[in-house]
């Protein structure tokens, strides 16, 4: 009797150990599942008790390698969209690992710091040479905020700068080993445009000033002293009138400038024939003292046609650039003002070109901008604003066209402008 209670205890301690090996087994596959996020499938052993929930276990399985499965397509979807964004950004836009190797460069940064190769798996530093990038990024790993800076670069043989703005990537995408975004952004048209801005105010307020300036002076002196002899006195007031013109030229220019610059329609196209405004330029010189009209000479095309344009605008920067001719071609013979239409008759040129000393080379690439002049001092001579050329520019591409300037030292200049006549 003893010996058979025994061997019915050694049989109940076996499948009580088995029972808990099972349990133990499956326990364990459970948590290797829902740690590495795959699926699993748990058998029951035969010998495993039936109260165990096997199928509670099953379906809380099932739905946590779902669940993790739908988080991993919506994170690599997210990614994805993540780097269509950054890749279809007008920006450039980089992704650095912890050791600034680049993953993930756009076209617009691969165009820019790479001559349009690509940048991936090479350093930053071998494109970008930047002190102040490069001290911004060590700031983000030691915990500081994400901030902006610029740096220039030279692209192409010029110079651009860029605005970089850093971040940490890690802080939303913690199991990447990317670390560190960087945005840039090309600034140099804005750097330039506030550059210009600055000149010109400052510009502005110096031309005005020394007129202005000289017509206080004179006039005071006139007020405060009565006896000054009747040639002197004369004399003064030549040089208010003088001032007080180029004062009036400068404030007339000023404001055709703005009305080009800050108008959301600065021309007023009518249909008209530009031959027929050329041929009544005359009346925009006769005025000017130093224009000798027997030195110009037209030769326009025939233009069956009229076609849309603001004459008015229009004639007023042929008549500047004529009218430049006269100030600074110097010692010339003629000046011609002739006009081309192009062979499918869509775009009309105008040019006008003399015979005179030529603009140095160093000047020829600045002399559309505003208040810059060659000669200063026959500039004030003839009552030149520095604004002409700048206004026939701001006119020209009012109308969708463009102007040039060619010159050789001692054989004249030619400026050339052309406009659209009719669209393609």
């Amino acid at each position: 009797m003893l010996l058979t209670a025994t061997f019915l205890l050694g049989i109940l301690a076996c499948y009580l150990c088995l029972q808990y090996r099972h349990s133990k087994q499956i326990l364990l596959e459970i948590i290797d599942s829902i740690k590495s996020g795959s699926s699993l499938i748990i058998e029951r052993p035969p010998l495993l008790n039936k109260a165990f929930p096997i199928t509670l276990c099953q379906r809380a399985l099932d739905q946590n390698a779902k669940r993790i499965s739908q988080l991993e397509e919506e994170r690599t979807h997210r990614s994805h969209n993540f780097n269509e964004i950054l890749g279809g950004m007008l920006d450039g836009a980089l992704i650095l690992d912890q050791d600034h190797v680049v993953t993930f460069a756009n076209v617009t940064a691969n165009e820019n710091f790479a001559r349009g190769h690509s940048m991936i798996g090479r350093r930053l530093e071998a494109f970008v040479e930047s002190i102040d990038v490069l001290e911004t990024l060590d700031r983000l790993k030691s915990g500081e905020r994400s901030e902006t800076t610029e740096f220039a670069f030279q692209v192409n043989g010029s110079s651009k700068v860029f605005e970089v703005t850093t971040g940490m990537l890690s802080a939303i995408r913690p199991d990447d080993n990317d670390v560190f975004l960087l945005l840039f952004r090309d600034v140099t048209e804005i750097k330039r445009a506030e550059l210009m801005r600055k000149d010109f105010v400052a510009n502005a307020s110096h031309e005005l000033r020394t007129p202005t300036t000289m017509i206080r002076g004179f006039a005071e002196t006139l007020v405060d002293d009565s006896s000054l002899p009747e040639a002197q006195q004369m004399s003064f007031l030549m040089k208010i009138v003088r001032n007080s013109i180029r004062l009036q030229a400068l404030v007339d220019d000023l404001l055709s400038l703005s009305e080009l610059e800050g108008s959301d329609a600065p021309v007023n196209p009518t249909n008209n024939k530009l031959c027929d405004v050329i041929r009544s330029i005359h009346l925009y010189l006769d005025e000017k003292p130093y224009v000798n009209t027997d030195k110009l000479r037209l030769s326009l095309a025939e233009e069956k046609e009229s076609f849309p344009f603001d004459a008015i605008k229009l004639s007023l920067a042929i008549g500047n650039l004529v009218d430049n001719a006269f100030k600074y071609a110097g010692d010339f013979t003629e000046i011609l003002v002739s006009t081309e239409i192009s062979n499918d008759g869509n775009f009309i040129s105008c040019t006008v070109s003399d015979d005179g000393n030529g603009i140095p080379p160093e000047d020829l690439d600045r002399i559309f901008e505003r208040f810059y002049v060659v000669d200063k001092g026959r500039s004030r001579e003839k009552g030149g604003t520095g604004l002409g050329l700048s206004i026939v520019k701001h006119i020209v591409e009012a109308h969708d066209g463009q102007v040039e300037a060619r010159s050789k030292l001692g054989q004249g200049s030619t400026f050339r402008l052309t406009i659209p006549r009719f669209s393609s």
